[in-house]
């Protein structure tokens, strides 16, 4: 005969849809709210799913490439928005030239301007058929290099979280050095700001509108600042995204970041939408062509253990321009020995010399 214990086990381990209450609770059962119609002509349906796709893909795939190819391309990745924001500035600069001044290989161009050696000073620019009739500003590209470098951290560091409070906002303001100076009252104001923070808004709506609610600050009104896209880029990664690489924006080609200039409202929204995507598209192919360079480079791992050419290869990759002291310095031989190495992976067709120059020369990958 069954006891009570028996009973209490039978019921520990009934499933738990024999054991629910039939009972039903009192009160009328809440009605259902009728699904809203979505709207399929919406204007910014489109721009938005194309924008959506190119980032999602580029981030996607620069998080599953290789670390080395990965590294080296949020670094050159940087630079050219470094110089898209230049160019859109109306100070036309190669990224490649961007990249020998932030490694100390130019001086300033005001000075290099003056003893007329500006052209021996922006070798890939001048290639290009750049003729400046000024030198280009100093201070712009102090600025765009140090964007460049914050737009790299932003990826690359998790722990940062540059709009976290007044006070680390603050201090992103002040690292980017660009735009209008912030007083405390507005940084309150955009933070407190929820008119862009809605939960279930598209990350990518919600960092445009963040950008424009930033530009259009009584002491600004401009349709686009440095500080207000890396705050839109900000808002992007804040929403889950950007796990290996940040906000592309200034890739996109200057006609289409002119266009944005007399938009509002909608018409702008959708304009950021297609410079986002022209610039992911844009990144995507420096992503293709970085990862041809590498495949070139497969040879190099059958060598022996003791040879450094492998791991210069790799220098090469993550470094934007790679000179023989900068070889030396990350292997950590002499620059002699990493003279050897460049010359040897030049040979071989991995890189090219980018400055022209007969000293103080610098490699780039091909």
């Amino acid at each position: 005969m069954p006891s009570a214990g028996d009973d209490d086990d039978d019921f520990l381990f009934r499933p738990v849809w024999e054991t629910e209450d039939e009972e039903v609770p009192p009160g009328a059962p809440p009605r259902r709210q009728p699904a809203a119609t979505p709207d399929y002509a919406h204007p910014l349906l489109a721009p938005l799913a194309r924008a959506q796709h190119a980032v999602t893909r580029l981030d996607a795939r620069a998080e599953a490439a290789a670390p080395v190819i990965a590294e080296g391309l949020r670094a050159r990745l940087a630079l050219r928005e470094a110089a898209g924001w230049l160019a859109w500035a109306r100070f036309s600069i190669h990224p490649r030239d961007l990249a020998l001044r932030d490694a100390g290989l130019i001086g300033a161009y005001g000075p290099a301007a003056l003893a007329d050696r500006l052209a021996a000073e922006l070798p890939a620019t001048t290639a290009q058929g750049t003729i400046f009739e000024l030198a280009p500003s100093d201070l712009a590209v102090h600025q765009a290099l140090s964007m460049a470098r914050y737009w790299r951290r932003l990826a690359e560091m998790r722990s940062w979280r540059p709009i976290a409070d007044a006070a680390a906002m603050r201090e992103l303001l002040a690292l980017l050095g660009a735009g209008q100076p912030a007083n405390d009252a507005e940084i309150a104001e955009w933070l407190a700001d929820t008119s862009f923070r809605r939960p279930a808004a598209p990350a990518l709506i919600q960092a445009g509108l963040g950008a424009r609610a930033w530009m259009n600050r009584a002491a600004v009104k401009e349709p686009l600042t440095l500080d207000g896209i890396f705050l839109a880029a900000c808002l992007w990664r804040a929403g889950g995204f950007g796990r290996a690489i940040s906000l592309p924006f200034w890739l996109a080609p200057e006609t289409q970041l002119n266009r944005l200039g007399p938009r509002v409202g909608i018409a702008w929204m959708a304009g950021f939408l297609e410079c986002v995507t022209a610039a992911a598209t844009a990144a995507l192919g420096d992503l293709d062509r970085l990862q041809a360079v590498a495949d070139k480079g497969i040879s190099l791992a059958t060598l022996t253990a003791r040879s450094k050419l492998p791991a210069a290869f790799e220098a090469v990759l993550r470094a934007p321009v790679m000179t023989s002291a900068g070889l030396a310095k990350t292997l950590r031989i002499s620059p002699q020995a990493a003279l050897g190495l460049l010359r040897q992976m030049q040979a071989a067709g991995f890189i090219h010399e980018a400055t022209g120059r007969a000293s103080w020369r610098a490699f780039v990958a091909t």
